[in-house]
């Protein structure tokens, strides 16, 4: 499999060879679901809190008397019936961590890689070619290269790429290294450099012979 390379200008330059064992996997929509739901459960903080009647102030006093209101009998305000009450089986803080196996998550990244691949959503460019913080430079890139709504990917030592795509609706930045299915398929395209692609290949396929 091969991938055109263009410059941020949507000029083709060349064709790339894509490893068949990272951008030629077989659709699993049963693992990327899986996968995708422990990532965005792991992302849950779990502080969600409401207030039984062992935390709700008052309650010493019975409100009112036990016949002859016509109301129902109340022992106590902080009942969750009453107004100002308890809350019933509310929500309380827990861990929503969900345990995933590396090499299912590998995989699932794979997957989601090829799955842009397939459909022409992967577009390599030679280089990003920022000297600073652009923001309309990548916005005018993200618009020659038809890409929108994009996963921004380059092995970079600066910040230019993120401060450069960090104001823009519908893209975001991510390094090879800290790539996963999740991030991936959360976006329509993956704009990524011939330097990322390298290093996300070679992250992936020694993973891949880790396994075996």
């Amino acid at each position: 499999m091969e991938a055109q390379v263009f410059n941020i200008l949507g000029k083709a330059l060349k064709k790339v060879k894509l490893a068949d064992s990272v951008f030629n996997v077989e659709l699993n929509e049963g693992l990327l679901h899986d996968v995708v739901k422990g990532y965005r459960a792991n992302r849950r903080q779990g502080t969600h809190a409401t207030k039984t009647r062992a935390f709700v102030s008052g309650g010493g006093k019975k409100p009112f008397k036990q016949k002859g209101t016509g109301n129902a009998r109340q022992g106590s305000n902080r009942s969750p019936l009453m107004p100002g009450g308890a809350v019933t089986h509310g929500p309380q803080p827990r861990d929503y961590t969900q345990n995933m196996n590396k090499k299912a998550k590998r995989l699932a990244l794979r997957i989601a890689l090829s799955d842009k691949a397939r459909n022409g959503k992967l577009i390599v460019v030679d280089d990003f070619a920022l000297s600073g913080c652009k923001t309309q430079q990548i916005v005018k890139a993200l618009v020659a290269l038809k890409a929108p709504k994009a996963l921004l990917s380059d092995e970079r030592k600066d910040d230019f790429l993120y401060k450069s795509a960090r104001n823009i609706h519908g893209a975001m930045t991510v390094s090879p290294a800290d790539m996963n299915a999740e991030s991936v398929l959360r976006y329509e395209s993956l704009v990524i450099s011939e330097n990322a692609l390298s290093a996300l290949t070679q992250r992936l396929e020694e993973g891949r012979r880790e396994s075996v």
